[in-house]
This record gives C-alpha cells, structure tokens and sequence, in this order.
C-alpha cells in the first residue's frame, strides 16, 4: 500500500471509532393518551406528531455510571432530548420517570432507544374534581 492509501484507510478507521464513541440522545415527544405509557417508537410513527404537553419533567437513569440520572423538561412542543453518557449508552437499560401537573405519572424500565427509534411518553390527564 501507498502511503496515501494507509492514511486513508487509518483516517477511515479513527472516523469509525470517534462515530461509534459519539454522544447518544434519547429523543421523543410527551402526548396526552387514555394511559400514562413510555415505550421507543419508529422515527417515523404518527403519534409523535400530535399536539405534545410541554414542561413535562423526565428523569432518566442510567444503569452504568453509578446509577447516572440524567434530568430533562420537554418544550412547548412536547419534544425532549435527553443526553446519555458514556459508550455503553446502548447496552444497559434506563430507567425513565415522568411527572407533569395534571397528569397521571409514569415510570418504566427499558432497553436504550436506539438512534432509529423515539420515546414516546403518552400520559393520562388526572380527573378534574368536577368529573
């Protein structure tokens, strides 16, 4: 190999591996539904482009790194990204917990979304004393 070659081919490899490496954000929009639920959706599921709640607070743990939480507050879309640290962010559970005034909260165990999936809260709005 050429030296031009071997410094391409190692370029390629150091790309790879900073990509492999990167940062990982958990991604998702907050709805209101029949039931408060936390489940990773396809990117592209309709769901996520109903009317969203915002200033909803999310708590995700992470179960490397001591237990790592990780608070987040979804905008006035509903959407929120939540930051994960670490190269592992894949390969351990989260453990997500959701509160919003006026709405039943919610608390799950999962596997990480992964980066072709969102996280679709869905919360049960509380019954007003009238109803």
């Amino acid at each position: 190999m050429t030296s031009s070659r071997i410094a391409v081919f190692f370029s390629l490899c150091l790309s790879a591996l900073l990509v492999g490496c990167s940062p990982i954000s958990v991604k998702g929009r907050v709805i209101a539904g029949q039931l408060s639920v936390i489940t990773a959706v396809p990117t592209g599921d309709a769901r996520l482009a109903q009317e969203g709640i915002p200033d909803v607070r999310i708590l995700a743990v992470q179960q490397i790194n001591n237990n790592r939480t990780t608070p987040a507050v979804s905008g006035k879309h509903g959407d929120f990204s939540i930051p994960l640290k670490g190269d592992a962010g894949l390969a351990k559970n989260l453990t997500f917990s959701v509160e919003a005034d006026g709405y039943l909260p919610v608390r799950v165990e999962m596997p990480t979304p992964t980066p072709q999936q969102r996280l679709l809260i869905v919360l049960k709005p509380l019954r007003s004393s009238s109803e």
